[in-house]
């Protein structure tokens, strides 16, 4: 009896071990289950997540007309406007901004340097090109017999570059922007810099027949994207006999695509009329039609009121956030 009686119990005991060693192995097996969904799942979801964003900017691109990197040259367009301490944010856009400050030791100045005129000059300016709106600006530029000037960037998409021609040959003013607008390769170094300057000075020199004079930098003079000294960058500029020109008046279009044609319009000539000469920057790119929408209507304006619209050219008075103390006549002598 008490032989059969410990039987039972070793037998009770075992059957217990077992149990508890199953629920155990359930236990590791939900533990380790749950381990692989913690580090696969938000991987699978992060690599959807990314191909969506792709798929949406590659719609935004699709909406908006642009191509390759023109998305990426507006925003950093945008951001390098957003942080200059030469431009009001808040009187460009009706909206509230942080407060700009000015980089250490630069003395932004908006005023042109040169003879003055009994008539106000506007020039209009126009940066980023050429893009798919070109053609409309020029065509704009045209009817109403007016002269301008483009900033512009290399274009490998050949489909761009009659555009580059056609605005020298309409007595337009051709100039430099860099190469790339991305501001990591240009301002990596001085030698960056000057690489950047030259590629795209031969890139138009092959297109046109002519090498420009004229430069303006990505995010202007007094940018606060640069890792090289801009003064260095001036330096190099004046000894290749090009003269870098920035603005004293804008529309306001690489910050927001938001603002109407009246608001573009305005936000010129709130600083024009308080110019003698005026240095207007635009942007000719793909998703900022409104700029083209506009451009009639400004130049209607300023022929009302009674200002000469001119390209770019030797005679202009230096319009520079941060002056260098060598001009154009100097550079070239």
């Amino acid at each position: 009896m008490k032989q059969g009686y410990t039987e039972n119990n070793n037998k009770m005991q075992i059957s217990e071990a077992q149990a508890r060693r199953k629920r155990i192995d359930r236990y590791k097996a939900w533990i380790v289950r749950l381990f692989l969904a913690a580090t696969i799942i938000p991987s699978i979801v992060s690599v959807f997540l990314i191909c969506q964003v792709n798929r949406l900017e590659q719609e935004v691109l699709a909406i908006s007309g642009a191509e390759g990197n023109d998305l990426t040259t507006l925003v950093s367009s945008g951001e390098a406007l957003m942080s200059n301490p030469n431009v009001d944010m808040e009187a460009l856009t009706g909206e509230e901004w942080n407060t700009l400050i000015e980089p250490d030791g630069l003395e932004p100045s908006a005023f042109p340097v040169g003879a003055e005129s009994e008539k106000k000059r506007v020039y209009l300016t126009f940066d980023d090109g050429p893009s798919i709106y070109t053609g409309q600006i020029l065509d704009i530029l045209a009817a109403n017999d007016v002269k301008a000037t483009f900033f512009v960037i290399a274009r490998e998409d050949e489909s761009y570059w009659p555009y580059y021609t056609r605005i020298i040959e309409e007595g337009h003013t051709l100039g430099m922007h860099s190469y790339t607008h991305d501001y990591n390769e240009v301002y990596a170094s001085l030698e960056s810099f000057e690489t950047d300057v030259n590629r795209l000075s031969e890139f138009l020199y092959e297109r046109t027949g002519e090498y420009p004079t004229v430069y303006r930098f990505p995010g202007g003079s007094s940018n606060s994207v640069t890792n090289v000294s801009i003064e260095e960058c001036i330096g190099y500029l004046n000894e290749e006999g090009i003269t870098y020109y920035d603005w004293n008046a804008l529309n306001g279009d690489a910050v927001t695509e938001e603002l109407s044609t009246d608001k573009l319009i305005d936000n010129i000539m709130t600083s024009v009329r308080q110019n003698d000469t005026s240095v207007v920057l635009m942007h000719d790119i793909q998703s900022r039609h409104n700029t083209v929408e506009s451009l009639q209507g400004l130049i209607d304006v300023l022929k009302e009121e009674g200002y000469e619209i001119l390209p770019i050219d030797e005679n202009t008075p230096l319009v520079q956030h941060v002056p260098y103390n060598t001009g154009f006549q100097e550079a070239t002598d």
